[in-house]
């Protein structure tokens, strides 16, 4: 495990997501020698986490099993490689968790300052957290109310329009901020933001807010508060006021219709419209009868 992480591809946000699990990997097998791992043992183990876990848990570690033992095999450690043949198990479909208009009103107004700038830009562009914390300076274009961002992986870009709170509070930033991180269960220390001073400049630097959001989510009756839920909030509120597929697709970065279509199951009130309509011309049609 050791050798291949020094080797590993995956981008630095993805290492951080896979450390815990290579850890918990390490401790079912870490006094094993590679070799004498079966596909039997293998697949015991992820049949594991079906039954404690779930089938998506199950597939991200089998992802990580494969890359692992690819690596052993490609580099004549292990004669075969245990998890050829093991294939991943399709995951049930999860409707999006959006917010309603005033439960969003209600965690702003019990949020820190600092949290609820993030949690409003980020309602209000459906960008995802390591996109609004990796933005700089030059990425922020208020004179034509667009937000520029970069797509790392294959060196797209996408264009947001600002709305007027988002550009709002871009040009309070832009004097740069500093926040008294206060809330309960969290040190004192003070946040700065830099000003807009150095275009490359990072414009909100990453910052951990999960304390705080589950201080609100507590205050306010949510069962759990996250920063990509203001993502799964934008599409489903953009859809629900007539944006198409391709509207979200451009805005959101998604890759495919069949992911903005989850957005389609939590609220398609014009579908209703459709059918509403449907059913007064069936009863015209009955009544002619």
């Amino acid at each position: 495990m050791e050798a291949y992480l020094k080797v590993t591809t995956w981008s630095p946000s993805t290492l951080d997501r896979n450390l815990f699990r290579i850890k918990l990997i390490n401790n079912r097998w870490g006094d094993v020698p590679v070799a004498q791992i079966t596909p039997h043992d293998i697949g015991l183990y992820l049949q594991e986490l079906v039954e404690s876990r779930s089938i998506a848990t199950r597939n991200r570690y089998l992802a990580i099993l494969r890359k692992v033992f690819g690596y052993a095999f490609d580099n004549a450690l292990i004669p075969t490689n245990p998890t050829d043949g093991l294939k991943q198990l399709k995951e049930p479909e999860r409707i999006p968790t959006a917010l309603t208009a005033a439960q969003f009103g209600q965690i702003m107004n019990v949020l820190p300052p600092y949290a609820q700038i993030i949690m409003g830009i980020l309602h209000d562009t459906g960008m995802r957290a390591g996109e609004l914390h990796s933005l700089r300076w030059r990425h922020v274009r208020s004179d034509q109310r667009r937000i520029v961002v970069e797509d790392a992986k294959n060196s797209e870009l996408r264009l947001i329009p600002m709305t007027d709170y988002v550009y709002t509070m871009f040009e309070e930033l832009r004097q740069g901020s500093a926040f008294s991180q206060t809330q309960k269960g969290q040190s004192r220390a003070t946040i700065v933001w830099p000003d807009d001073s150095d275009p490359e400049g990072i414009v909100i630097p990453p910052i951990d807010i999960k304390k705080s959001l589950a201080v609100a989510a507590e205050k306010v009756g949510l069962p759990k508060l996250t920063r990509h839920m203001m993502r799964h909030t934008f599409a489903t509120f953009l859809g629900s006021k007539g944006a198409t597929d391709m509207d979200l697709m451009d805005l959101g970065g998604w890759k495919s219709v069949a992911m903005v279509r989850r957005y389609r199951k939590v609220v398609d009130e014009r579908l209703d419209d459709v059918m509403d309509a449907f059913n007064e011309d069936g009863e015209e049609q009955i009544s002619e009868r």
